[in-house]
C-alpha cells in the first residue's frame, strides 16, 4: 500500500518514531526508575495487546512511522515477546526494529529474536563494579549482562549500544572505565544525562562534563562523521552529501587510531533536541505520550474500537497536534521538593 500522509504535529515536525513498552513490570529495581519498594503494576488484563500495537504500528507505519523501539519495564519479563517481533518485522515500512533491556535474561532469548528480525539491541548498564551495580539496580547481576553483551556481539546484533547513566557520587568515577570498556569490545556506549522521572533529582553529569574528561585521557577523542540518510528515513536509499555527527538525538564521537568504539552523547538536560523531536511513546497501558516529561496520555486502546484504520490515524493525528515544542523541565525543577511536580516513574512510561 502506497503511504499516504505523513503523521506532523502541530509545530510541522514529522514523527517517525514510536517507542513501544511491552509492560511495565521489570526484574530490577534501578534508582532512577522507581523506588526500592517498587510501584503499583498494572493489571495483566490492563496491559495493551499484542494484536493492538501490531495494528497500531501498521496503521503508522504507512504514515512514516519507520522506526520501533520495543521497551518496558523489562521487554523480556513479557511472554510471547519473540513472536511479537517476528510479526513487527513483517510490516512493511518499519525498517528499524530495535529493543532497550537490562540484559538480565537476554541469553535466553537471543537468539529466537535475532531469527524473528530483530538485529539492534540496546542493553543498560550503568557501573562495571559489582558493588555499584547492585547499588544502582538493588539487584540483578552484572556477570550476567557482562556475558550477554558479548553474546549480543556473537550473534551480529548490529550495533550493540550499551546505555549508562551517570549519576553523581555513585558512578561517575568510571568514566574512563566505560570507554576502555566500549574499546576493547567495539561497542557503540551512550552516555545518557540523568532525568528528573518519578520525582527523582540528583546533581546529574552534564555530556560536556564527561566529553572533557574523555579528552584528557584520549588526544584523539573527536566527533565521529558520518553519511547520514536522506531526512532520517532508514528506509530510502538515499543519502545526502553531508556529514552529521549525530545519530538520532546521540551526538557522536571516536577515536582516530582505528578502534571502531563510537561514544555518544545524549542531553536531554543540559542541550535539549525538544525541537527536532520526531517521537511518540506507547505504555503498557495502550496510552499514547507525547512526551516523555508531560504526564498527558490518550487511550489508544479506546480509538483501536474504531474499525476504519484511516478514523484511527485520523483521531491519532488530531492528538498528535497536542505534542508540546519542548519539555517542562524547567518548570518542574520550580517545585523541587513538591510531590505535585513528579511526573510517572520510568517504568510506566517505557523511557
Amino acid at each position: 500500500m502506497d503511504k499516504l500522509d505523513n503523521l506532523v504535529d502541530g509545530y510541522g515536525r514529522r514523527l517517525t518514531y514510536l517507542r513501544i513498552s511491552v509492560t511495565d513490570r521489570c526484574n530490577l529495581r534501578c534508582v532512577y526508575c522507581m523506588p526500592e519498594s517498587g510501584v503499583s503494576l498494572i493489571n495483566h488484563e490492563d496491559i495493551i495487546s499484542y494484536e493492538d500495537i501490531l495494528r497500531l504500528a501498521r496503521i503508522l507505519s504507512r504514515h512514516g512511522v519507520n522506526k520501533v523501539r520495543i521497551t518496558g519495564g523489562e521487554p523480556l519479563a513479557r511472554k510471547g515477546l519473540t513472536d511479537f517481533v517476528k510479526k513487527l518485522a513483517e510490516i512493511q515500512g518499519l525498517s528499524d526494529i530495535s529493543m532497550t533491556t537490562n540484559g538480565i535474561l537476554f541469553d535466553k532469548y537471543a537468539h529466537g529474536l535475532f531469527d524473528a528480525g530483530l538485529k539492534r539491541i540496546n542493553i543498560s548498564l550503568d557501573s562495571l563494579n559489582e558493588k555499584k551495580f547492585k547499588k544502582i539496580t538493588r539487584t540483578g547481576s552484572l556477570e550476567t549482562v557482562l556475558k550477554n553483551i558479548e553474546l549480543a556481539k556473537k550473534i551480529g546484533y548490529n550495533p550493540v549500544k550499551i546505555n549508562t547513566v551517570l549519576i553523581r557520587g555513585i558512578n561517575d568515577d568510571e568514566i574512563i572505565d566505560f570507554v576502555n570498556f566500549a574499546r576493547k569490545f567495539e561497542l557503540n556506549l551512550r552516555f545518557i544525562e540523568y532525568m528528573p522521572i518519578g520525582g527523582n533529582i540528583a546533581d546529574a553529569v552534564s555530556s560536556q562534563e564527561i566529553e572533557e574528561k574523555i579528552k584528557l585521557e584520549f588526544e584523539d577523542f573527536k566527533p565521529k562523521k558520518l553519511k547520514i540518510k536522506y531526512n532520517n528515513v532508514s528506509d530510502e536509499n538515499v543519502y545526502d552529501n553531508k556529514l552529521s555527527v549525530y545519530d538520532g538525538v546521540s551526538r557522536l564521537f571516536g577515536f582516530d587510531d582505528g578502534n571502531d568504539a563510537v561514544i555518544g552523547f545524549i542531553s536531554p538536560m543540559s542541550e535539549h533536541f525538544c525541537g527536532g523531536c520526531n517521537r511518540l511513546r506507547l505504555t503498557a497501558s495502550g496510552n499514547l505520550r507525547l512526551c516523555l516529561f508531560y504526564d498527558d496520555e490518550y487511550n489508544i486502546k479506546d480509538i483501536l474500537k474504531e474499525s476504519d484504520d484511516e478514523i484511527v490515524f485520523e483521531k491519532i493525528s488530531n492528538i498528535v497536534k497536542l505534542k508540546h515544542f519542548k519539555h517542562n523541565f524547567n518548570e518542574k525543577m520550580e517545585k523541587k521538593g513538591d510531590i505535585s511536580w513528579a511526573n510517572d516513574f520510568m517504568n510506566a512510561i517505557g523511557g
